[in-house]
């Protein structure tokens, strides 16, 4: 994809995510400081306890934590695609380290920062404006030196340019520097109309990597795969709490059509990884 699609794909992001009906609904439905998905250890555990949205969005990041090991006080952590920050910030709590969050809305960014302020971990976690596929320039002066590069269902957005924000993520990282990710991810085979209609127009998607071609993009980008993960039940039980949540509140997606219905639809269609 050319520089200018890139922006003009970039820009239709920016707009849906920080229009206010569009921040009220997630908001609602995903919890305060949320934009991302959720893990549900009762699903893997039935002696865990069940747990509401906004708590499950707390433990997907502890999960990332734990799953990919060796974040201490003295890792630097880039957030490509940081949203409202609230993974960001509880990265920087948890573990004490220092992070950045990179996303492409202002009111994004605003929020984390005071988000950050308000959890009392401002003075490790940092938020600036900027693109995942040609960093800005406050982390570009910082190139090669984050122990992490780490995203939470934010490249799903842009597939059709993951090999440059595989790029930028080398570039970013020190020498054994990791890759955490967690991304929604489409199918490798043909992608039915119903789809399409209910997920791919609804998030801006202009393409969605299966979980092949997502692992050869990777392979050829020069990473090693240490650990890959299928969560898709996670999404899938999440999405119907998010449908209901949705229906209770009668949120419309911008083409007028029940944000639930669309829900039931996305939680039966993707699958969610960690690698």
């Amino acid at each position: 994809m050319g520089d200018a699609k890139i922006e003009e794909v970039e820009k239709e992001v920016d707009t849906y995510y920080s229009s206010e009906d569009t921040d009220k609904a997630y908001r609602t439905c995903w919890g305060e400081g949320n934009i991302h998905f959720g893990y549900f250890p009762k699903l893997d555990d039935d002696t865990k306890a069940a747990i509401p949205f906004d708590k499950a969005a707390e433990a997907l990041t502890q999960k990332m934590i734990t799953t990919a090991g060796e974040f201490s006080d003295k890792s630097k952590v880039l957030d490509l695609g940081s949203g409202y920050g609230k993974p960001a910030c509880d990265v920087a709590r948890v573990t004490g380290a220092e992070v950045w969050g990179v996303d492409l809305s202002e009111m994004h960014v605003q929020r984390s920062i005071e988000l950050a302020k308000k959890t009392k971990v401002d003075k490790r976690a940092n938020f600036v404006v900027g693109s995942f596929t040609s960093l800005p320039k406050e982390v570009l002066n910082q190139s090669g030196t984050f122990t992490h590069v780490w995203s939470q269902v934010a490249w799903c957005h842009c597939h059709a340019d993951i090999m440059k924000i595989l790029g930028e993520a080398n570039k970013a990282l020190a020498k054994g520097g990791k890759l955490v990710v967690n991304d929604f991810l489409g199918t490798d085979g043909k992608v039915e109309d119903n789809t399409k209609e209910h997920v791919w127009k609804r998030l801006r998607f202009t393409e969605l990597l299966g979980p092949l071609a997502w692992k050869e993009c990777l392979e050829n980008a020069g990473f090693v795969i240490e650990k890959y993960e299928d969560w898709s039940h996670h999404l899938q039980h999440g999405y119907e709490e998010l449908a209901s949540t949705a229906n209770k509140h009668g949120f419309k997606s911008a083409d007028g059509a029940p944000l639930g219905d669309n829900y039931k639809v996305q939680g039966g269609y993707g699958s969610i990884e960690m690698v």
